[in-house]
């Protein structure tokens, strides 16, 4: 199963909307055939690993880092390419939370005569396809929240300066994030200070599109977003005011007019489902304070990425603003979380229990 696991990873940022999967036949001891999915489209990694071992599948045992799936899509059913080849027992990591497979796949298999067990490493199987899981349950985008920030919690110095808080690896780290993203979001006020580029420039992967959320539709010159829009990927979410009147077609920008919320800012539910419609199944939020609060403060954050500096600034400017918590009880907390190393930055991981 770790080496299933292994296979998967190399699909990691080309899979989406599908899961990263992968798969390794075993037959008299010895690995026989092996295959991870590669994307929508391309053949499961089941298929895959069946493919290889070709003969040799027949008796042999499957460990598989995800329940089989059993229905019609791109491809047909993994459940009966397992069957017509002979396979007597299926390992698999964790059950599908897709509708269209949920312990179905498992059944047909039990059904057809063929061992089925699952929950081997199942936890380092869930975290592999956390957005996939998180996509299928809650239909919307999945979100990760990153922030970078000192040991005392501030993410800019109390002059606005933040660069860099995180070391090169860190910032390495951050631009993979944003390869596998579909999309990258800011507010307006990162926007104007920091004047970012959002690009993937430090590994290798497409660029994400940029998503600005802000109701300021007059830009500073020489906005990198606004100016160098060149691949045509960023996108204005804006309230309360009319995009056509603001709109520079040279700049290819793409506007959402997005609802307004109760407290006359930009409705982020309305925003994720404008980014839903618009095919965008994952969102990596950079900053700043403000909107990071705002997606906590609305419950809306699927996984919490806090990189920490082994720096202290003292006054600056506050990671997170008031999330109207006055008991620990009230605390956020995080459940599957864990910590790395990164250079000389320390990085937390976790979901928030609310997270499904």
């Amino acid at each position: 199963m770790t080496r299933a696991l292994v296979l998967a990873e190399k699909g990691r940022g080309s899979t989406l909307p599908n899961p990263m999967v992968g798969a390794v036949l075993v037959k008299n001891g010895k690995v026989v055939g092996e295959g991870y999915h590669k994307g929508p489209g391309k053949p499961h990694a089941e298929v895959e690993a069946i493919k290889k071992a070709g003969k040799l599948s027949r008796g042999a045992t499957m460990f598989v880092t995800l329940e089989p799936c059993c229905h019609f899509g791109r491809t047909g059913p993994c459940t009966d390419s397992i069957k017509e080849h002979g396979i007597k027992k299926v390992v698999y990591a964790i059950t599908d939370r897709n509708p269209l497979v949920n312990g179905k796949g498992a059944r047909l298999l039990r059904q057809a005569g063929i061992q089925v067990s699952n929950g081997l490493m199942s936890k380092e199987a869930a975290r592999l396809n956390d957005v996939y899981f998180g996509i299928v349950v809650n239909q919307r985008p999945y979100v990760t929240l990153k922030i970078a920030q000192s040991l005392d919690g501030r993410i800019a110095a109390i002059s606005g300066d933040s660069k860099w808080i995180s070391c090169k690896e860190s910032r390495k780290f951050v631009h993979s994030l944003r390869a596998e993203a579909d999309a990258v979001l800011i507010g307006s006020g990162t926007f104007k200070k920091d004047n970012p580029h959002l690009t993937t420039r430090l590994v290798k992967g497409d660029n994400p599109y940029r998503i600005i959320v802000s109701s300021d539709l007059n830009f500073p010159k020489g906005s990198h977003l606004i100016e160098s829009n060149r691949d045509y990927r960023t996108i204005v979410a804006t309230a309360n005011v009319s995009p056509t009147n603001h709109a520079d077609t040279n700049n290819g920008l793409t506007y959402w007019n997005v609802a307004v919320s109760g407290d006359n800012r930009v409705d982020l539910k309305d925003l994720l489902g404008k980014a839903w419609k618009f095919e965008i199944k994952s969102i990596l939020v950079e900053g700043g304070a403000q909107i990071a609060t705002s997606f906590l403060k609305e419950k809306l954050v699927d996984k919490f990425i806090v990189i920490t500096a082994p720096m202290v600034l003292g006054k600056g400017v506050d990671s997170i603003g008031d999330l109207s918590i006055n008991k620990i009880s009230q605390a956020i907390i995080f459940r599957d979380a864990y910590r790395f190393q990164s250079g000389t930055d320390n990085i937390f991981v976790g979901y928030p229990k609310w997270s499904k």
